[in-house]
């Protein structure tokens, strides 16, 4: 490779850093900062679960399990949705060594979905004395992370998790077996409670887009204001 290439190849290279560290999340002490709480919905009946199908190791699994795609409670309060600020660049600390567990427990995950900070570690483990089989995929394409095999019982085995977005998790040995890991890039994400309900605190004042995402239901984005010391309401309900 000739110099004039190579100097070319660095000078690509250094940008693409320099572009990535501007990108990335810096904590800060946050003064005055507000929150953003509310409720996250589901209008009309509730969706009905499907009863899975055991198909192995039904001494452990049992013979029926519901699956927990949908779970409305009294009022329509919606579990299990995430809400993350979309584009926020600074904010409160983290823990940066922080571990994310995920446990096989009964032939089901726990729990069924979590959030993440990139660069957090996956503390996997399987509780049930059967074999299972942890299979990680990144975003709409299922690209595979990591496979990971689990034949010891209450072994935790610790991954870290280098991209943001959506993880999906499934057992290749048990295959109705299925949870998401929602990674962002900063602590501002969070689960909705079982009455729907979620808060995000110590965010700095500022004007943010906030997604709202649900395993089965999709997403959206909302336009939320935060004031200094102030609480910004956000509500939205999905409909089948």
């Amino acid at each position: 490779m000739s110099n004039k290439k190579l100097m070319t190849c660095i000078g690509v290279v250094a940008s693409l850093m320099m572009a990535s560290n501007a990108n990335a999340y810096k904590a800060v002490t946050v003064t005055n900062g507000g929150s953003i709480s509310g409720k996250i919905s589901f209008s009309g009946a509730a969706p009905s679960n499907p009863k899975l199908d055991i198909t192995k190791d039904k001494e452990t699994c049992g013979t029926s399990i519901p699956a927990d795609y949908y779970i409305v409670g009294a009022g329509g309060g919606l579990k299990n949705a995430v809400v993350v600020i979309e584009n926020i660049e600074q904010g409160k600390a983290y823990d940066k060594k922080g571990k994310v567990p995920v446990d096989n427990k009964k032939c089901m995950f726990t729990p069924h979905v979590t959030t993440a900070v990139k660069g957090q570690k996956l503390a996997i483990n399987n509780s049930d004395p059967v074999l299972h089989n942890t299979h990680l995929y990144h975003g709409e394409k299922l690209k595979t992370m990591y496979n990971i095999a689990l034949p010891l019982q209450n072994r935790v085995i610790k991954k870290p998790l280098r991209k943001d977005g959506v993880i999906t998790v499934k057992c290749d040995a048990h295959e109705w077996m299925l949870s998401y890991v929602y990674v962002a890039k900063h602590p501002y994400s969070v689960v909705t409670a079982a009455d729907g309900s979620f808060t995000l605190s110590d965010v700095p004042a500022g004007s943010y887009k906030v997604k709202i995402w649900h395993e089965k239901l999709g997403e959206s984005i909302q336009d939320v204001t935060v004031a200094a010391g102030g609480t910004a309401t956000l509500n939205h309900s999905f409909g089948k």
